[in-house]
């Protein structure tokens, strides 16, 4: 029983982190006869149930795409809004911002974040301490890099690619930290690892780095990222509150 009860929490804490980033990621593997042009590899878990989809008060995302994603996260206390009432969803996320995003997303994921993570960056200073550890810790795991070897710029907006990758190489640490392939949740158990993007999408992700381009692929036929139009990702352009959310 005790084993039993042991499996189920991992699988809750990995179900809660697909919840959570669920704007971007899903997981799964690539189908032998995958459809071309269409996500192959949908989630098929979600954390965003129930009490978790409640109102948090936030008024100005009532009625939005995002309202339903914006209180779950509200709920798990990954994000907050600006003030008591308003989450301000136009905003663009700022670099500080995504790390705090993703540390406070690690509990409900299972991972370890670490406890004295070393203070690589000069310019980070300006930044709350919440956010200064969140940054390093973010750093220390390698799902964020500084711009330089002591730069992060924690006031520099994510783009749609940047994105992408960081929330790759966050839901990677995720599947470690479970013990159980993430696509142990999917309906073809195979590991995020294994996803496959096995056609061109995007015509506009040519000149974004090679982590980037694999990112951005995958998570495509993760069934979750749906580009910005036809053919198009836009990876330059900035990611808003709301769809961080």
């Amino acid at each position: 029983m005790m084993a039993c009860n042991g499996v189920r929490r991992r699988l809750w804490s990995v179900a809660v982190v697909l919840g959570l980033v669920a704007s971007l990621l899903a997981v799964g593997s690539a189908p032998v006869s995958g459809v071309a042009g269409e996500a192959d590899n949908e989630p098929v878990y979600s954390a965003c149930v129930g009490p978790a989809l409640e109102s948090q008060g936030l008024v100005d995302v009532v009625g939005s795409f995002a309202e339903d994603a914006v209180n779950c996260l509200a709920h798990f206390g990954v994000t907050r809004g600006r003030t008591e009432t308003t989450y301000d969803p136009g905003a663009p996320v700022l670099r500080w911002q995504m790390a705090l995003f993703l540390a406070r997303a690690a509990g409900p994921a299972g991972v370890a974040l670490p406890a004295n993570p070393e203070a690589a960056f000069t310019d980070t200073g300006e930044v709350f301490e919440e956010g200064r550890t969140a940054i390093a810790q973010m750093a220390q795991l390698r799902v964020m890099r500084g711009r330089s070897s002591t730069s992060f710029r924690p006031n520099e907006p994510v783009s749609r690619a940047e994105m992408a990758e960081i929330l790759d190489s966050f839901l990677a640490e995720a599947e470690k930290a479970s013990g159980l392939g993430l696509g142990a949740l999917g309906g073809n158990g195979a590991a995020l690892s294994d996803v496959s993007a096995d056609d061109e999408v995007f015509s506009d992700i040519g000149s974004v780095t090679r982590g980037q381009y694999a990112a951005v692929r995958r998570m495509f036929e993760a069934g979750v990222t749906r580009g910005a139009a036809d053919g198009l990702f836009n990876p330059g352009g900035l990611v808003t509150r709301a769809q961080m959310a």
